[in-house]
């Protein structure tokens, strides 16, 4: 893990002077607002280098470095766009969703899935490492990177709606289990005022059941005829 000094080795106030403008930071925040609607990839949100969609590898010192950097820029205290708050909590999100050793993987799945998939409609077939001579090429053709970059954005979208399906689907029938119960609650109350309706008339019967008595029955005549 990166220490603080890592995160501290660049000037501060240099940058804050020639960053830290009214422009530049609102530029900034328009960046991350229009971004975080199309994507919540926290790479793009970070503006991470475009070599991490080949090297697939995601620098924890980088993320914090970038992180302070546009924090200092979005920072509510310092920034006085409307929106600086939602901004800033989006970039933290990201920061945190990075650094998180669980959200990290499943974040490293994506990318290698996209890669592999943008360098198979290449025509790049096999494993690529750093070995290999085209290797530093492609870290350096921000063309394919960009692609990269597209197809994970594609990759979180079609997530993102299969969570949206699966949430829509466990509402629907927690609403139809719902809707039933209250059937059912609904059947029963009917069922009990029609119950207590009929009490008096269920009483009366039986009390004139009870003062008569029970029907006698009637003894049968003997079948077969006289005896001679």
């Amino acid at each position: 893990m990166a220490s603080e000094k890592d995160v501290d080795d660049f000037d501060v106030d240099t940058f804050l002077r020639l960053e830290s403008t009214g422009f530049n930071q609102d530029k900034e925040v328009e960046r991350i607002l229009k971004l975080h609607a199309t994507t919540k990839n926290p790479l793009e949100i970070l503006e991470h280098p475009l070599s991490v969609y080949i090297t697939l590898n995601i620098d924890e010192r980088a993320t914090r470095v970038a992180f302070r950097k546009k924090s200092l820029l979005l920072h509510p205290d310092k920034c006085k766009h409307p929106r600086a708050q939602e901004s800033f909590d989006i970039l933290k999100k990201a920061e945190t969703e990075v650094m998180d050793d669980e959200k990290r993987k499943s974040l490293l799945s994506f990318l290698r899935d996209s890669r592999d998939a943008v360098l198979r409609r290449q025509g790049i077939q096999g494993p690529v490492d750093e070995q290999e001579p085209r290797w530093q090429e492609m870290m350096k053709d921000d063309k394919l990177c960009n692609v990269i970059k597209l197809e994970m954005r594609r990759l979180f979208t079609e997530d993102e709606g299969r969570l949206r399906l699966r949430m829509k689907n466990e509402f629907d029938r927690r609403a139809t289990e719902a809707e039933e119960k209250l059937l059912e609650r609904k059947r029963k109350a009917e069922h009990d005022k029609l119950w207590e309706e009929t009490r008096d008339a269920r009483v009366g019967s039986w009390r004139n059941f009870v003062k008569k008595g029970p029907k006698k029955l009637k003894k049968p005549l003997p079948t077969g005829g006289p005896k001679r």
